[in-house]
Order: C-alpha cells, then sequence, then structure tokens
C-alpha cells in the first residue's frame, strides 16, 4: 500500500487514511441526502431532523468519553474495531427499517450527525495513532494529507449523494428502492472501514509503561487540555447550527435546489476545500500554527453572513464555493497543534476530550439550528453561526497566540542559530 507513498508514511499510517477516506466518502453521501432522505422519504418534521443528527453528535461524544479513560488499557486498535462494528450496525438499522423512533435509536448507534466526515467515533484514536507513527517535523504535513484524502473523499460522497435520482433514471428503481439501495451500499463500506483497522499494528499503541487507566483532570496538562477543549467546542457550535445536512436542507427550502443539483454543489465545495488544506501544512510552517487556524476562520466567518443574506441562488451558491477556500484551512493544523502542545502519552485524552467537546456542542446545534429556523426565520442559524465563528477566532487567538508546538520553538531555534 505504502509503495506509491513517500517514505515517511508508514503501513500504519495509511491503513488510518484509508479508512478515514472511507468514512467521509459515506458521511459526505449521508450529509447531502439524509436531511432530505428523512423528510420526503420517512415523513419526520425538521425540527426532528435536527434531533437526528444530535443524537448522532451526542453518539460520538459517548465514544470519546470512553476512550479518554480506557483507550491506554484496553488498546486503541481494538477501540477502533469495536467502534467501527458498532456504527456497522447503526448502518444496517438505517437501511432496514423506516420506522420513525426506530430510526432515532439508530441514529445514536450510527453517529449520524449530518456533519461531512469531520467527527466520528474513532477520530481521537486515529489522531492519537497518527500522531506516534510520524516524525514530529513531518507531523502538520501528515495531518494535512490525511484531511486531504478525507475530504476528497467526502466530495466524491457528496457527488454520489445524486445517485438515488441516477438510479431512477438510468435504472428505473423506485424512488424508496434507489434510497435503500444507496444505504444498503454504506453498510458494505462501513465494514471494510472495520476490516482495514485490524491490519494495524503495535506501532500505533502506547508505550507499554504507560498503559494504565487514565483519569483525564489529573494529567499534567489537564488546563491546557480541557482550555482548548471548551475553545473548539465554541467553533464545533457554530458548525453544527448549520451542519451540510442542514445547509443542504435550507438550499432546498430557500432556493429549491434539487438531490442532483446538491450533489454537486457540495462536491465542488469540498474539492475547493481540498486545495486549501494542501496549503495549509506549508502555511503553518511559515506563519506558525495557531495564526494558520485565526486567519481561516475569519473570512470564512464573514462569507458565511454573506450566503445567508443572499437574494439568489447564484449568488449564495458563489459565496459559499469562496467560503469553501478557508473552511478547512484551519483542520490540519488544529490536528497537529493538540497533539503537539501535550505529551504522548496524553494524545487520546487530549482529542478525546477534545471530541467530546466538540460533539457536545454538536448536539445542541442541529436541534437549536432547527429550533431557529422554524420560529425566528429561514436564515438565522447561519447568522449565529457565523457571529460564534468570529467570536472563537479571536478567543483562540489571543489565549494562545505565544503558546507554540514544540517543533515550531525547534524551528525557531534553528533559525536564530
Amino acid at each position: 500500500m505504502t509503495a506509491l507513498l513517500p517514505a515517511w508514511i508508514t503501513r500504519d499510517a495509511a491503513l488510518i487514511i484509508a479508512a478515514r477516506a472511507l468514512h467521509t466518502f459515506s458521511q459526505g453521501l449521508l450529509a447531502v441526502m439524509l436531511g432530505v432522505y428523512l423528510v420526503e422519504q420517512i415523513g419526520i418534521a425538521v425540527l426532528l431532523v435536527g434531533l437526528f443528527f444530535g443524537l448522532g453528535f451526542a453518539s460520538t461524544a459517548a465514544f470519546s468519553f470512553l476512550s479518554t479513560f480506557v483507550s491506554e488499557r484496553v488498546g486503541r486498535r481494538k477501540l477502533m474495531v469495536v467502534y467501527s462494528l458498532i456504527t456497522l450496525a447503526g448502518s444496517v438499522g438505517l437501511a432496514a427499517t423506516s420506522n420513525p423512533a426506530a430510526l432515532v435509536v439508530f441514529a445514536f448507534v450510527g453517529s449520524f450527525n449530518g456533519a461531512a466526515g469531520n467527527v466520528g467515533p474513532t477520530q481521537s484514536l486515529e489522531q492519537a495513532s497518527i500522531a506516534g507513527v510520524v516524525a514530529p517535523a513531518r507531523r502538520t504535513e501528515l495531518f494535512a494529507l490525511y484531511r486531504v484524502v478525507a475530504s476528497t473523499a467526502g466530495a466524491l460522497g457528496a457527488l454520489a449523494a445524486g445517485l438515488p435520482v441516477a438510479l431512477e433514471s438510468f435504472a428505473g428503481v423506485s424512488e424508496p428502492a434507489s434510497f435503500r439501495i444507496v444505504l444498503w451500499g454504506l453498510v458494505g463500506l462501513r465494514l471494510v472501514i472495520a476490516l482495514l483497522f485490524t491490519l494495524l499494528s503495535e506501532q500505533v499503541e502506547a508505550e507499554r509503561e504507560r498503559r494504565e487507566w487514565i483519569n483525564p483532570v489529573r494529567l499534567p496538562s489537564s488546563g491546557r487540555i480541557f482550555t482548548l477543549t471548551g475553545l473548539f467546542s465554541l467553533d464545533q457550535l457554530a458548525g453544527a447550527i448549520i451542519v451540510r445536512g442542514l445547509l443542504a436542507l435550507w438550499f432546498n427550502e430557500r432556493f429549491g435546489l434539487d438531490l442532483a443539483s446538491l450533489g454537486v454543489l457540495f462536491f465542488i465545495a469540498q474539492i475547493v476545500g481540498v486545495a486549501s488544506l494542501w496549503v495549509a501544512g506549508k502555511l503553518a510552517n511559515r506563519i506558525g500554527l495557531i495564526n494558520t487556524m485565526s486567519l481561516a476562520h475569519l473570512p470564512s466567518g464573514l462569507l458565511l453572513l454573506a450566503v445567508a443574506f443572499s437574494p439568489w441562488a447564484w449568488l449564495a451558491v458563489t459565496f459559499l464555493l469562496v467560503r469553501a477556500l478557508f473552511d478547512q484551512i484551519d483542520v490540519p493544523a488544529r490536528d497537529s497543534y493538540i497533539m503537539s502542545v501535550v505529551q504522548p502519552h496524553e494524545r487520546v485524552a487530549m482529542g478525546s476530550i477534545h471530541i467530546v467537546g466538540r460533539s457536545i456542542s454538536g448536539t445542541i446545534g442541529p436541534t437549536l439550528s432547527t429550533g431557529v429556523l422554524a420560529a425566528i426565520a429561514l436564515s438565522a442559524p447561519l447568522v449565529g453561526s457565523a457571529l460564534v465563528k468570529v467570536t472563537y477566532t479571536l478567543s483562540l487567538y489571543f489565549m494562545f497566540r505565544n503558546v507554540k508546538a514544540p517543533q515550531e520553538m525547534r524551528a525557531a531555534e534553528r533559525r536564530e542559530g
């Protein structure tokens, strides 16, 4: 597998990246398709769609919270396989039933959160594993590659959201059956993900002397861990208020864009985002991780405001695509930063608590968004999301601009020497 990749990318890193790509493909497809499917095929009210997505985030929070305490004792590989099999069961339920009450349960089991693959039960374990199988100087580049591959797969997933329409048009399949075929295909992908995790080596685990039950409150870096978690949770709240599933629903309700058009739109947006990810690693090496995160979010928030107030579909689409240039630049920098400013045995705790906080915000966001959408105005969630993003950006910059990652300090010393 690694023959076509640079020598510094290990087999374990390649396996994790491949698993993440399959995950984001399936999530990218569901992010566009699921909201429309639940409303038009199942008959669920818009407000309950927000609850459905919120439960998906709650599931991720629960899995990540468990990882904080047991991952180093039980083993990262075992947990990744177990979590993958649990979400596989949720995918089977989603494909097999049309009962709204059962679907709510499977939303939790399968972690169906309406996001485009940015969060998931195994993410903190993947990040901690990747950070340990690469040289520190290459860490941000590897996280950038991890995100580039994942985002490209997510873009293809968004494009694949038009498959039900294609099956109806070219294969004569009925509309309900076309959705079922796609959902069963996703079950197969979830099975492959679990199999990939079984192939990981011992290298992804923590050092043997550190394999113990973890109390995150008593870790040396606990203050930094919880402060960063609070800030990143604020960022996640902004994103969860208008997750892709709800943004697709917004374009559908506001401008009448159909599922095929939405698939193309979010495919293009994701590809544009991938281009920005290639820049992220180099930009972070030049201006620093915190500066990279901050510079990306301000224009992203302002452009989301522009989308909200656009009177025509073409203008809203234009602003959304320009926003995509900035929306992902901060992600590899954030991944690298949170894995660098803590000790190696604290990485799963950092990643897990970070994802727990983000997932709790994600649980609140969709429900809050659909409630506001129904009670106030269609574009109100977009405005709220933009304002929260700006608040997060300024807070992160002023609180952490002087806290450098070790590799940044070493690079600065080399330049001065």
